[in-house]
């Protein structure tokens, strides 16, 4: 699933005359969002005041009523200036719906217990996350393109619209594409809308792309369903029912997103483990080989590590592999990938590097890591040292480029450790 990250920093707005639920949803999403700033005000003219400053605000949480404002003038002041809104009231019925739903609001939450104030709460960070979301939207029609863009904008999502499905194929096959979820019409000229989506899934599985199939005919469901669209939705739709979908859809692929990474990562350090290291660096190895770049593998283990846990105990010892997991992210480029690959043993893929720069870059690593101390108790440290295998030389595989360097650092062990052995040179630090 692709995210796009450049978003800016999120301002919400909460108006609200109860200073609990005020001080609640502000504390509730703060612990669930780092890098927030919230707005909370009680009065008109403080709200008045605030807007007027032309703040830029993600998203507003409003109370249905003020004192000092009646009917829907609170909502439609906000509205007016362009804020995606959630309305919170304190009572619901047929008069109520019927007087928010079209105002064109992102939704409604009657706060009539705790479990509607988390029900307002996790909408909030879905609203926050959907800005990190692309939807493709693919219909012929302009008229359902514009409604569907609309609804989709509501919850701040971005959106593309296209009108053909073989552009589509096109833009999804780009690698700098972001699209997370794809709505498609079933009948369109060309290419129905299955067969667009049996294309697709030749190449994205239904956890890294959602779809969403829509059509008036509802045996069409059925076909979307069976060839891998993740769900359904009958047109003409209710606009409440569409949008659940679609968020749903969003956490589904979220909550899948984070489970592999639980699974890609080593629990100890947080950095990644074997596994997703050979799954990774295997295409990476297909890629640089094929078109000559130039890149290093290397086998890092810690010196006498089984003596640092037998002295000064296991909790010690995994702060030790902690402190270097936490080098070797800080020393290595974003692109680079960094393993553990157990015990005290790490395994890093330097890209696009070439092999004297490789060489220069572990020495380097090798000499800081040996000034590092380590608090073991108050006022007490201890250092320790790596030995380092490296691997410049593009070999049949992956595997036995990590066999060489493997073999490379149990040389720098036997001869004296606290050093670097290369397929270019020897040195000690």
């Amino acid at each position: 699933m692709m995210k796009n990250s450049k978003v800016p920093q999120p301002r919400i707005l909460i108006v609200e005359d109860s200073q609990t639920l005020s001080k609640y949803l502000v504390r509730k999403i703060k612990s669930a969002v780092v890098d927030v700033h919230i707005d909370v005000v009680d009065r008109y003219f403080d709200l008045q005041r605030l807007l007027e400053e032309e703040h830029d605000y993600t998203l507003a949480l409003l109370d249905i009523y003020l004192p000092d404002m009646q009917d829907t003038e609170l909502i439609e002041y906000v509205l007016s200036h362009e804020i995606p809104s959630v309305v919170m009231t304190g009572e619901f019925n047929d008069a109520t719906y019927q007087k928010l739903q079209g105002l064109g609001l992102v939704d409604f939450v009657l706060k009539d217990s705790v479990q509607a104030l988390e029900y307002l709460v996790n909408l909030t960070l879905r609203l926050l996350n959907n800005r990190m979301m692309t939807v493709m939207v693919v219909d012929d029609s302009p008229t359902v393109l514009h409604q569907i863009g609309r609804y989709l904008k509501n919850q701040l999502y971005n959106v593309k619209m296209l009108s053909s499905s073989k552009e589509a194929l096109i833009e999804l096959a780009q690698e700098s594409c972001e699209v997370s979820i794809v709505i498609t019409d079933y009948y369109m000229p060309y290419m129905d809308g299955v067969t667009f989506l049996q294309k697709l899934r030749r190449v994205k599985k239904k956890d890294e792309l959602g779809v969403i199939g829509i059509s008036s005919d509802a045996e069409s469901a059925i076909k979307f369903l069976k060839f891998g669209a993740n769900d359904f939705v009958n047109k003409p739709f209710n606009k409440e029912e569409f949008v659940h979908r679609v968020n749903n859809l969003a956490q589904n692929l979220e909550n899948i997103e984070i489970l592999k990474e639980y699974g890609n990562r080593d629990f100890l350090t947080n950095i990644y483990n074997r596994k997703y290291f050979f799954e990774a660096g295997e295409l990476y190895f297909k890629e640089a080989v094929k078109k000559g770049k130039p890149f290093t593998v290397a086998m890092i283990d810690i010196d006498d590590f089984k003596q640092i846990n037998d002295k000064y105990g296991h909790d010690i010892g995994d702060k030790v592999i902690k402190t270097i997991a936490k080098k070797l992210m800080e020393k290595t480029k974003g692109q680079d990938l960094v393993a553990r690959f157990g015990g005290e043993e790490f395994c890093l893929l330097l890209k696009d590097i070439p092999p004297i720069a490789a060489d220069y870059f572990f020495k380097d690593l090798c000499r800081e890591i040996a000034q590092i101390d380590v608090e073991i108790d108050i006022g007490h440290f201890i250092g320790f040292t790596v030995s380092i295998g490296v691997e410049t030389t593009p070999l049949k595989s992956l595997s036995e480029m990590i066999k060489e360097a493997d073999a490379k650092l149990y040389e720098a062990k036997r001869s004296g450790k606290n050093r670097v052995v290369t397929d270019l040179l020897e040195t000690a630090s």
